[in-house]
């Protein structure tokens, strides 16, 4: 929407006037308008600019870092970008830890930013998927040719689950970032909640999901309920569930657009400021400018160029509940790597 007036226009009897030489116009930057205009600019420039430093600054001390090894060393800023976002099932008292024994992933995103930077694509993988370990793993030390769940390499490290994702997927991860359940349910809140309809009553005791039919503004915990619940929908598999996750971060996606998030530097720091305490990255994103750099990146990709896939896979042929990669799922990859 724009915003504006319009002058009256006052007509005078000119021709009753003396006509005076017009004065003598000085050079455009000795202008008074311009020498105001410039000062204001300026200052207004250099205020944002150091605003903008303590901003990034605040928000780098906040975010934990820890040092991840596989990673792009020097991963350039400017082509594409491929980032392993988890989402981890670290309990930090606010969600009950059940009889969970170890850390292990709840959800894993490949996120790809094409080299234009005009197009983003989350590709999930299944928890489930079966991976050969990697070299270095307790479990490659163990039996290197046994196949092993992807999601309980997190229990041995960062750099251990990267490694195992470089492998399956082919890609060459820039960086990596843990958002557990207090993050989640954080960024959630500060958007005051997301909005979704459900056709159906959906009830899983087990991820702390009790809600009904209908139209229903979700805040934190219910929305984390609806991501992690297996129970409740299809199957119970961690296929069916993917689907849920994805429609919860389409619904995200939506209430950020409608309160203008990505355009309001203020609202922005608020949700990144509550959030940030309960994100883990890579050691490469602790210095400012690069978080800077990766968060703009992001934030530039219109929304109806935001896509959301589940890495197509087949079943396990040793276990009716695991999964592996599928042809379909290689040629997907492939294509990422590729754009």
């Amino acid at each position: 929407m724009s915003y504006g007036h319009q002058n009256s226009q006052h007509e005078f009897p000119t021709e009753s006037l003396p006509v005076a030489p017009p004065p003598a116009r000085r050079p455009w930057y000795a202008r008074k308008g311009f020498r105001i205009a410039a000062a204001t600019t300026a200052i207004t420039v250099t205020a944002a600019t150091i605003a903008g430093i303590g901003v990034v600054h605040h928000l780098s001390n906040n975010v934990r870092s820890t040092a991840v090894d596989g990673l792009n060393s020097s991963p350039d800023m400017d082509g594409p970008l491929n980032i392993l976002v988890v989402g981890s099932d670290e309990r930090d008292g606010s969600i009950e830890a059940g009889d969970a024994e170890g850390r292990r992933s709840d959800s894993m995103m490949v996120v790809h930013l094409n080299a234009a930077h005009d197009k983003a694509t989350g590709v999930q993988i299944p928890r489930d998927t079966m991976v050969t370990p990697p070299k270095g793993s307790a479990e490659y030390s163990s039996n290197p040719n046994q196949p092993i769940q992807i999601n309980s390499l997190l229990e041995e490290g960062d750099s251990q689950l990267v490694a195992a994702v470089s492998d399956l997927t082919g890609m060459k991860l820039d960086h990596y970032v843990d958002v557990s359940f207090g993050g989640f349910i954080s960024i959630v809140d500060s958007l005051g909640g997301i909005d979704m309809c459900l056709p159906e009553a959906l009830n899983d005791p087990d991820a702390n999901l009790k809600v009904q039919a209908g139209c229903h503004t979700l805040h934190g915990k219910d929305a984390l309920a609806m991501a992690r619940t297996r129970h409740a929908i299809g199957d119970g598999s961690d296929l069916a569930r993917i689907g849920h996750q994805q429609s919860v971060m389409k619904a995200i996606l939506k209430k950020a657009d409608k309160d203008s998030v990505l355009s309001d530097p203020m609202k922005m720091f608020d949700i990144l400021d509550k959030a940030s305490s309960a994100i883990t990255v890579d050691d490469g994103l602790k210095n400012p400018s690069d978080l800077t750099a990766l968060l703009h990146a992001f934030a530039t990709v219109e929304r109806d160029h935001v896509d959301f896939e589940q890495l197509p896979v087949v079943p396990y042929p040793w276990d009716s509940n695991r999964v592996e990669l599928s042809d379909e799922g290689a040629a997907l990859l492939k294509t990422l790597q590729h754009s």
